[in-house]
């Protein structure tokens, strides 16, 4: 049994009261995550379902902490803080994944159905529905009925200023945009197959969202949370965390660049900015500033690129038992084709 005050509580609120629910915050157990989120309340995004872990659905968030303090199993209920890809998660039903995850609250007892309720929805209309729908999500404090402000999306123009600070600004106007409830039109450009890359001399934009599925998958929940994690080596060194970042993310292969050639067209722009911005920054605290800020673009980008995801595929994609598949024939080697 949960203990603690109102105090404790946040409300989760979804499209409507039958789909929201409160969860108490476990102060003692997880501080630092606890903290930090409830420096950003209220706080408004949309929620996504995972694909492999479960019934579990998540919010993706700023960063609240690099901590894990309070690694535990999963079960209906858990609230956790998913550090590498900066979401938060709510467990509602069966999970299908082992790893200790790190919990800062739990749903209480008598809103458990309305949770379950709230994931079965994010599931139909996620990754379960031919073209998906943005599910609305609000965390707040109970009583606060204030709506976060919304801002149009932006434009990177010419306020860059070589500063490692203007380049933070000019990223994280991106970010409040990319986190209002309304689709990005490079997104639904990719959605919509209005890419130029291609394979071949085929016209499908199969290829092009999946690859970008996979590469933003890796890029900021691994990539670049990874290079942040480094940066708190005692032996790392500010000179040789930007280098080592510039041939992580810019020498021989331009990830931004390559990004934006996939149709997510403001990462070229804003990945010269990231780029030029290092060789201001003389602190590590800087460096994390500013790197932490990208990987939030980064991570939000693959987000909508999971929402848009055509997962309503995998009814073609057959399931079969390892021994039926053991008992397959393998792919044959191509012998002896006429030119």
């Amino acid at each position: 049994m949960l203990c603690g005050t109102d105090a404790d509580i946040i409300e989760v609120a979804g499209p409507s009261p039958d789909l929201s629910f409160r969860m108490r915050l476990l102060r003692s157990e997880n501080p630092d995550v606890v903290n930090g989120l409830l420096a950003l309340l209220p706080f408004q995004s949309f929620l996504l379902h995972v694909v492999v872990a479960g019934e579990t659905i998540y919010t993706p968030a700023p960063s609240i902490s690099l901590s894990s303090k309070n690694m535990v199993p999963r079960q209906k209920g858990t609230v956790y803080w998913n550090t590498t890809s900066q979401s938060v998660c709510f467990c509602y039903g069966a999970v299908t994944e082992s790893t200790a995850v790190n919990q800062f609250a739990q749903v209480l007892d008598e809103d458990l159905p309305k949770l379950e309720a709230l994931g079965r929805l994010v599931y139909r209309e996620t990754v379960s529905a031919k073209t998906p729908t943005i599910v609305q999500m609000t965390m707040r404090l109970p009583g606060d009925n204030s709506a976060p402000k919304t801002q149009p999306h932006s434009v990177v123009g010419d306020k860059f200023d070589g500063s490692w600070q203007s380049a933070k600004a000019l990223i994280e106007q991106e970010i409040r945009s990319l986190r209002q409830p309304q689709e990005p039109i490079d997104i639904k450009r990719i959605r919509l197959g209005a890419t130029a890359a291609r394979a071949g001399s085929e016209g499908s934009a199969l290829q092009t969202i999946v690859f970008l599925q996979g590469f933003l998958s890796t890029l900021g929940p691994h990539v670049f949370s990874r290079l942040l994690a480094v940066s708190y080596y005692p032996e790392m060194t500010v000179p040789l965390m930007v280098r080592q970042t510039r041939e992580f993310l810019i020498q021989t292969f331009n990830h931004f660049h390559f990004l934006s050639d996939l149709g997510l067209r403001r990462t070229a722009k804003l990945g010269d900015v990231y780029s030029q911005a290092l060789d201001s920054v003389t602190t590590m605290d800087e460096y994390r500033e500013l790197t932490d800020a990208m990987r939030t673009l980064i991570q939000l980008l693959y987000r909508w690129l999971h929402l848009v995801f055509p997962w309503h595929l995998k009814g073609r994609l057959q399931s079969r038992s390892v021994e039926e598949a053991d008992g397959m024939p393998s792919l044959a080697v191509l012998d002896g084709v006429n030119p």
